[in-house]
Order: structure tokens, then sequence, then C-alpha cells
């Protein structure tokens, strides 16, 4: 199987509003997108880097890359074609994904070959409101949809982040579970005064108070709070999950494919953090709809709690040739599902592309 065509985008995909969070605030996704052809087959992939505090690479250098490697692998086969991109896989995780995730959509033995019966796969809802009412309504329409886990973004204001949590704990009333998101918004003082002001029933996990590389604040916060904690934009490879189970500061880690660069190498940390012991989430909420797809997979096909695979429901548009499905808070994956994009929308969002082959 030789790579026959290389195409690349990338776009910007405005969003239906902004997507906030305690490092940044995102009108549109900045993607890079890769499409790979062989033997009459498709396989694409995506990254999404531009997000503040999420990855160290940048929107412009993931694009730079795609634009120097798509010609270097254009002929050859594909094992050949995974085995150049991976050499950069340790220092630019987020460029390598596109490239390694095309490639395993077009082996029909990888975790992101088509699927062979139905999978439904839970997410989780954000709560993006900041007023009773606001936080009411939302609350009562995600329960109503089918949604068992709902998240809400903190890292703000101490005081009325946790007044915002005891509200919204006061209206689900143990009908779903809560996850609360720092986005490293915290100090030390400040992420104390959040735990210790919060009932803990019904709350799963408080993600990422601190800056990703501040571990000694996690391990003091790890000592007194009454909440389990978790961590995401420290969580780079099999490396920070080992200092997180060395230090004892965290129940939960989060992964995300762009991060890990392919699905196999997700698959393969998720296993083995769970032999250490750790809760594991899975998802990208400021991510679009091709690594959404791919997270779904890989989380359906090793039974991972509600994921945070939701970015493409912040999309205006789809800009695929078939959108994802949704019923009942889960993404539905089946037999006759192919990921293709839709040629015409990529053209409409594109502010650079490029074509091989």
């Amino acid at each position: 199987m030789k790579i026959e065509k290389v195409k690349l985008y990338r776009l910007k995909i405005p969003l239906k509003q902004p997507y906030k969070i305690a490092t940044a605030e995102m009108k549109a996704f900045d993607c890079t997108i890769v499409s790979l052809h062989s033997g009459g087959h498709e396989g694409l992939g995506e990254a999404m880097a531009d997000v503040q505090g999420y990855f160290w690479e940048t929107a412009d250098q993931v694009w730079q890359f795609a634009k120097a490697q798509g010609p270097k692998i254009l002929g050859l086969p594909a094992e050949k074609a995974r085995e150049a991109i991976s050499k950069h896989a340790k220092e630019m995780p987020c460029a390598v994904t596109p490239f390694l995730t095309a490639l395993e959509m077009l082996n029909p033995n990888s975790l992101l070959a088509p699927l062979s019966a139905m999978l439904s796969v839970p997410m989780l809802a954000i709560l993006q409101a900041t007023d009773p009412e606001g936080i009411s309504r939302e609350i009562e329409e995600f329960i109503s949809q089918g949604y068992d886990t709902l998240k809400i973004k903190v890292g703000f204001e101490v005081d009325k982040d946790v007044e915002r949590v005891k509200m919204a704990q006061k209206i689900i009333r143990g009908r779903a579970h809560l996850r609360a998101d720092a986005n490293q918004g915290y100090n030390l003082p400040q992420a104390r005064r959040f735990v210790q002001g919060i009932d803990p029933r019904g709350i799963e996990f408080l993600e990422q108070p601190f800056k990703e590389k501040d571990w000694d604040a996690m391990v003091e916060l790890a000592r007194i709070s009454p909440l389990p904690l978790g961590l995401d934009e420290s969580i780079y490879g099999m490396d920070s999950v080992e200092r997180a189970k060395e230090l004892g500061c965290a129940r939960f880690v989060k992964f995300k494919i762009m991060k890990m660069g392919s699905a196999e190498a997700l698959a393969q940390a998720i296993e083995t953090s769970r032999q250490m012991g750790f809760g594991i989430i899975l998802g990208n909420g400021a991510a679009g709809e091709i690594s959404c797809y791919q997270e779904a997979l890989v989380a359906g096909r090793m039974s991972i709690r509600a994921g945070e695979m939701n970015g493409f429901l912040k999309q205006k548009e789809s800009i695929l040739a078939q959108g994802l499905k949704t019923a009942g808070g889960k993404i539905l994956l089946g037999p006759d599902y192919r990921l293709r994009l839709d040629p015409r929308k990529a053209e409409r969002f594109s502010v650079d592309r490029l074509e091989m082959g």
C-alpha cells in the first residue's frame, strides 16, 4: 500500500459561540487536516494546536510541519511513511498526529479501522452559563437529552466559582456526575479555597487547577483536598503519568489523541495508566470532527467513562460529507459510517492548502 496522493488543508472553522476557558477564548478552530489516499481509500487526520496552555506547538508550526513532510511521504509504502513521521513524535506530537492517524485509518487492523458493529460512546456536556437561570436551563436540557456527566469551568474568580458549583449541585440533585475544570487558572491559595468551599458529593474530580509544570502545588493540594484531583494539560506522554503516580498528586489522568501522536500510542498509554491505578478520561473539547471521531473509536473500543470528545458540537458547520451522529448524550458509530471530508466545505473554510500526487 503506497501513498498515492496527499492533500493538506489549513482551515479556520467558526464556532457557534466563543469557547471560554481560564487561559483562552476561542472563536474558531484553527485546524491542519491531512488527507492521504491509497488504493481507492482515504485516511484523515487532524491537529488543532492553537489553544494557549493546551499544546507547546503552535498552529503555524503544525501547518509548516505538514507542508514539509507531505511531499516526503508521497509515493512511500504506508509503513515507511509511518516510520518517517514517527521520528518527530517526541518533539512534535501534535504535528505528527494528523499523518499517523490518517495512516491508521488506511490500516484495516488498526484501532481506527471501520467498525463491524454499532458503538455508542457516552460524552459529557459543558455548562457555560453563569447566572442561576441559565445554569438551571442548561442542566435540565442536558439531563433530558440523556447526559449523565456534566462539566463546569472554573479557574476564574474563586468565590464566584464556588457559588456556581454549589448552584449546579443544588439543581442537579444527584441526577448526574459533575466535573470541575480549572484549566490551570488557580494558584495554590485559590485552589485551597475552592476545594475547601465545595461539598465533594457528586463531584468526580477537580481537573488541572495549576499550570502544567507546577507539580509542587499539585502535591500540596492533594494532601488536603476532599475532592479527587485530575491532570489534563500536564499530561504529555507516559513520563508525566509516571511522575503523577510517583508524587501521588492525582487520581485521574486525561489523554488527547493530539498529544499522543497516534491511536496506537494513545491506547498503550491508557492501558498502562489503568494498570497504575488511574481513572482515565479521554477527549478534547477544543478539537474538530475528525479528532473527536477517532477518540470516540478508541473510547468505545476500550470502554472509557464519559468522554470529552465534544469539540465538534461547538462548530457552526460540519466539514464532513456525513456529520457525526449523536443521541442521548452519546456519539453513535456504525459499520456503515465512513469519515470523509466534504471538499466544498473544506475549500470554504480554507486559509491555505496543498495537494500532491
